[in-house]
């Protein structure tokens, strides 16, 4: 049996560098990969550099779903230099040459007050899900969680644990609510108003902190269910705010997963 953590990232602002922009700093809709492992190691107070392999690909589950529709900004920053040779000046409070720099910024759309991402989590080693899931019924993150840049400070709500309600066969049609790897769409079905988007997103660091290879992911930009026929498993979780269908972004969970009633929700 694995069990999953699901839980809301809340905030009214978010970032999520796309790492390949250079003079601008462009947003992804969503958090990638790496900002969710990031997010997780937070919440159990896993220092930066430590946790790459405890939630690499072969390590950890991830899925995220935009509950709320993204409007973006284009705002203008300064960057001030902080490197050794420029403390002293900064120290003295001394005028410090600065770099503009356009920061796309990620709002809530149509009438919500805030961002949310749902967020779905699950570890081979069981006792790291249900640590986290402990430590978000509590509100104990272990260190404070923000939407890509620390000014954006986020909060953590547990919503459900315990094990997908269903499980989809692959090559079967499903009502997807999640960001889908673009290698695991074997076709979409494209019914009503849908509007999908496509972006390349890093996955997982390396030593070194080492970008691994980026992968395709897909999107509805309004933060729709679209319908889709897949070449992996998908999951369906009864949340108390109804059914979601998630695909995982590594593909599938660990082939001991049963299809299951038994549930238990925050």
């Amino acid at each position: 049996m694995v069990n999953v953590a699901v839980f809301d990232l809340v905030g009214p602002f978010a970032h999520f560098r796309k790492y390949y922009t250079n003079s601008s700093s462009l947003s992804y809709a969503f958090p990638p990969r790496t900002a969710l492992m990031g997010t997780v190691a937070a919440v159990l107070g896993w220092e930066r550099d430590s946790y790459y392999e405890k939630l690499g690909l072969n390590e950890a589950r991830f899925a995220v779903v935009i509950k709320v529709p993204v409007r973006r900004l284009i705002q203008t920053v300064n960057y001030i230099r902080t490197k050794e040779e420029d403390l002293n000046r900064l120290r003295k409070l001394e005028a410090m040459k600065g770099t503009q720099v356009p920061l796309e910024l990620l709002l809530p759309g149509s009438t919500a007050s805030s961002l949310c991402f749902r967020v779905y989590f699950a570890h081979r080693d069981e006792n790291v899900t249900r640590e986290l899931k402990e430590r978000l019924a509590a509100g104990r993150s272990h260190y404070p969680l923000y939407l890509g840049l620390a000014e954006f400070i986020a909060q953590a709500r547990l919503v459900y644990y315990g094990p997908p309600d269903e499980i989809i066969p692959a090559g079967q049609e499903v009502e997807l609510h999640s960001v889908l790897a673009a290698d695991y769409l074997q076709r979409p079905v494209l019914k009503g108003e849908v509007a999908l988007n496509r972006e390349r997103a890093p996955q997982s660091f390396g030593a070194g902190r080492k970008l691994m290879p980026p992968m395709s992911y897909i999107y509805e930009m309004q933060a729709r269910p679209w319908r889709a026929e897949l070449l992996v498993p998908a999951y369906s979780f009864f949340l108390p705010s109804g059914k979601e269908t998630v695909a995982f972004m590594e593909g599938k969970l660990w082939p001991s997963t049963p299809t299951v009633t038994a549930r238990e929700s925050a």
